[in-house]
């Protein structure tokens, strides 16, 4: 699209409206006598006997991009005709050059004052009045192709931006839909920075006992941020076979062995190692809670440490390890580690974006976001992963986040298998109540 307006640009550029002239005098015999002159050295003119004539013809003729005008006229001098043309709002630009009887330093300023491109006295020499023109037409191709090559880069860019929303969109659609899972509740919020981002959360069902829950944030933004946290979504969302990131296939029952955090980020350090051409890294944090012993296994890659808050104490603790990201360097080794979760507690996930929003010189910090997800912990579940991030917007007095922000919150709620058994037992004894 962009070449073919260009093509047809080009092919108008070339053509008859370079020699175009809009020639404009009250005096008839001052018209006729310039229009000769002008038309013997090749120039096509069009004449207009006042300022309102003027400004019909160019609304007529659109093709006219040069104006010759004489100062002093009825109705409408050169003056204000130029004004006009040349005010912001009029349809096109056009080159104009005031024609004058007076040469002098008072009548030049109010000439260029107006907006004229150019100022002639009627005695010039026709020599120096056409090597004027020639130039004058030389500065309209010059802004012509401007103007051509930026409607090109326009509509380049309005593809692209097109093209970016979409991917926006599409990215979107790989975050979960369900907040509750057998023994869980999560929340998340995910906010790119602009129209994609690098950060990328999830969580899924391993098996009838280990729910999965990831976060990462890839360096940078932009399209390839973009796609390196898609494609690494897409690897640990295989969840069976030999090319299983977060699986091992066995040969005997249960045919499969659930990988260790640890494991898994080291894989995916493998997989994503940096080279010369890509020195795209990402942080990251995955961990397996089992849902019916509240056990949650973790291990982080470079990435902020978790915070657990804890139901019974109504306190929140972060907890994490030093370690190095994924995909910067091939000698790294990565650790598991535990919690015990009573039911109740909560453990957040998050990406830099979030604590490290400044007000001034101030950052938020981890420090800040422990204490903000102790402040929402009486709300539902659901609700606080929201209630947290406007907190932070409030505190920086700003809507936009200046990084990408995700913030994922899962709650254990305790062994489901023993609540149902529970509300067995209950719906067993109220039964026996009724029938009584």
């Amino acid at each position: 699209m962009c070449k073919h307006i260009f093509y047809v640009w080009e092919a108008w550029f070339v053509g008859d409206w370079m020699k175009k002239i809009l020639l404009v005098d009250d005096n008839r015999t001052m018209l006729l006598f310039m229009e000769k002159v002008l038309s013997k050295r090749g120039f096509d003119v069009i004449t207009a006997n006042d300022g309102m004539h003027a400004l019909q013809v160019l609304e007529e003729r659109p093709d006219i991009q040069f104006v010759l005008s004489d100062w002093m006229m009825p109705e409408m001098d050169g003056i204000e005709l130029c004004s006009r043309v040349k005010s912001a709002n009029y349809g096109r630009y056009l080159f104009f050059m005031l024609l004058s009887g007076k040469d002098d330093k008072e009548s030049i300023v109010s000439g260029i004052n107006a907006g004229a491109d150019d100022f002639v006295v009627k005695d010039t020499h026709v020599d120096e009045l056409e090597a004027r023109i020639q130039a004058g037409f030389r500065t309209l191709a010059l802004h012509n192709e401007i103007t051509a090559k930026n409607e090109a880069l326009d509509a380049a860019y309005a593809t692209m931006k097109k093209d970016l929303d979409s991917a926006g969109e599409l990215l979107k659609r790989l975050l979960p839909t369900e907040n509750t899972m057998s023994g869980v509740e999560l929340s998340y919020e995910s906010i790119p920075s602009a129209q994609i981002g690098g950060d990328m959360l999830g969580y899924m069902k391993l098996d009838e006992d280990h729910v999965a829950i990831y976060l990462l944030d890839v360096a940078g933004h932009g399209v390839s941020s973009a796609l390196l946290s898609f494609s690494v979504q897409q690897s640990l969302s295989v969840n069976s076979g030999h090319s299983s990131i977060v699986k091992t296939t066995l040969d005997e029952p249960p045919y499969y062995r659930l990988n260790e955090p640890h494991e898994v980020l080291r894989r995916l350090n493998e997989r994503y190692i940096s080279n010369d051409q890509n020195l795209l890294y990402f942080t990251m944090v995955y961990a397996v809670l089992n849902i019916k012993t509240g056990r949650m296994d973790f291990s982080i890659a470079g990435h902020p440490p978790l915070v657990w808050m804890h139901s019974r104490l109504g306190d929140a603790e972060l907890v994490g390890q030093e370690s190095f990201v994924i995909g910067a360097f091939d000698f790294v080794e990565y650790e598991t580690l535990y919690i015990q979760l009573e039911p109740g507690d909560k453990v957040w996930m998050y990406s830099d974006g979030i604590t490290e929003a400044e007000k001034g010189d101030e950052m938020f910090s981890e420090e800040g976001f422990r204490k903000a997800v102790v402040e929402v912990n009486e709300q539902p579940t659901t609700l606080q992963t929201e209630l947290l991030v406007n907190s932070v917007r409030k505190w920086q007095q700003a809507e936009q986040f200046d990084d990408d922000v995700s913030v994922l919150v899962v709650e254990w709620k305790g062994n489901p298998e023993r609540e149902q058994l529970c509300d067995m037992k209950l719906s067993t004894k109220v039964n026996a109540r009724f029938f009584k």
